[in-house]
């Protein structure tokens, strides 16, 4: 009969070979592969895919196709644009945070700041000593603060709050510290090589020459001209509030002349510096919280602003980072029994009374602190009626 290939028979072969008693049913015509000059990639010529599959060149892509054959055609090279693009199948990078993409129920709608530009390695081990986990227990083993055990190990990175080197310190790195939000500056001492580690200021970068004047702005030698403003108040320094402009931004603010810094450490915090009198010895600071402090004019701060100030926007992703940060999950009261909290029993209900701790404290409001203190001009909260 015809030719029997695999799996199909040639209706070509079988109208040929029985004559006219059988027409022939189909004549093969020849397709012409698409062609696509854009995406040579794209075009399959064994197989001509649907035209719901194949990728449309966009007019942006047309104009500059058109713009790089002009180019080759002059016999000159087609500049490459490069793309600061970082993603990949897990994760990318938007606005300067770290958006895990959706390949599991813990990663979704998990982010986090960029880290690129912090050290990869471990911290300076004579700098850093082992932190013990307590669980939240005092020396007695009672539970003295709630929601707290467990975690990755961790050590503590002694930092230096006093910043009492006179001389210049350059910065060698940023590293990452599991302690707090902010990161950290590792500085060298440009006299003796000491290393020591700061809490990083916004808009220092690795390199630059940093320097205290917790004693004082040093008076210049014969024939010297003083050091220009500019180069004092620079991000990172640190000076006396008698020393610093009024209006300026400042963080790792102290409280005592001789003390170390208490004040704004966190990420992204600053204060304001909005009065100094030096007749009485007395500066008046503006925090976050717009509470007005008063502060000794001896006392140190470090200008700029704290650095990761996009800490604020991170999501854990699931229970399991918070239970890694050494976090312990919070029941609420009122779905605890009567002998455990003061919201506890009843149907979903607080029993007709106001907020409370579990050991019967008012809260939401009511205030705890009655004394009235020298040092505060404006509370909180007189600030945040107005």
């Amino acid at each position: 009969m015809g030719t029997l290939l695999r799996g199909s028979l040639s209706l070509a072969a079988l109208g040929g070979s029985l004559g006219p008693r059988i027409p022939r049913l189909f004549t093969p015509t020849p397709v012409a592969a698409p062609t696509c000059s854009a995406f040579p990639s794209l075009v399959n010529h064994s197989q001509a895919r649907g035209k719901t599959f194949r990728k449309k060149v966009s007019k942006p892509q047309r104009r500059y196709f058109r713009y790089a054959d002009g180019l080759k055609a002059q016999g000159l090279p087609v500049p490459k644009t490069p793309v600061n693009v970082i993603e990949n199948k897990f994760w990318k990078v938007s606005n300067g945070m770290k958006v895990y993409k959706p390949v599991s129920p813990g990663s979704r709608n998990r982010r986090h700041a960029t880290r690129f530009h912090l050290h990869k390695g471990s911290c300076i081990r004579r700098l850093s000593y082992g932190k013990r986990s307590t669980g939240g227990r005092n020396n007695s083993g009672r539970i003295t603060m709630r929601h707290k055990g467990g975690g990755h190990k961790r050590r503590v990175r002694s930092v230096d709050f006093m910043r009492t080197s006179m001389a210049g310190q350059q910065v060698v790195r940023m590293e990452y510290d599991p302690n707090r939000s902010a990161s950290l500056c590792l500085l060298r001492c440009l006299s003796t090589n000491e290393f020591s580690y700061i809490v990083q200021c916004e808009g220092v970068q690795v390199g630059s020459i940093l320097h205290s004047y917790r004693q004082g702005i040093p008076s210049p030698r014969e024939g010297e001209d003083p050091i220009p403003r500019s180069q004092l108040v620079q991000q990172g320094n640190c000076l006396r509030l008698r020393d610093i402009p009024v209006g300026t931004l400042i963080h790792c603010i102290a409280l005592r002349p001789d003390g170390p810094a208490q004040i704004c450490r966190s990420a992204g915090t600053s204060a304001q510096l909005i009065a100094t009198d030096i007749e009485t010895g007395h500066a008046q600071i503006r925090l976050a919280s717009k509470e007005v402090r008063i502060v000794s004019v001896d006392c140190v701060a470090t200008i700029g602003v704290v650095g990761n100030k996009d800490h604020r926007l991170r999501n854990w992703g699931k229970a399991g980072a918070r239970r890694r940060k050494g976090i312990r999950p919070s029941v609420r009261g009122i779905h605890m029994n009567p002998c455990d909290h003061p919201h506890g029993g009843g149907s979903n209900s607080k029993g007709n009374k106001h907020n409370r701790t579990p050991w019967g404290w008012l809260t939401k409001g009511w205030k705890t602190v009655r004394r009235k203190r020298w040092f505060i001009v404006t509370p909180r909260w007189k600030a945040n009626k107005k």
